[in-house]
């Protein structure tokens, strides 16, 4: 879908005197997608950091996932 078509699904509301734009839930999250790939194809830095912690194969446990966490 373009985002034109994905842009007529909304609708403009008002709350109070400020309008607002009702977005579906699938609509926004299309958005979303859209908009960090445009994010990562625009910094070499991201998309570096992304490959490499796709390729590393390093598994945590739960205790070490709490402490990374910080639960």
């Amino acid at each position: 879908m373009t985002t034109s078509k994905l842009l007529e699904q909304s609708r403009e509301q008002r709350i109070g005197k400020k309008p607002v734009v009702v977005l579906p839930l699938a609509v926004w999250r299309e958005l979303e997608n859209r908009l960090e790939d445009l994010i990562m194809l625009e910094s070499k830095k991201l998309k570096s950091k992304i490959a490499k912690a796709r390729s590393e194969k390093k598994l945590y446990s739960a205790c070490q996932l709490k402490k990374v966490l910080g639960f």
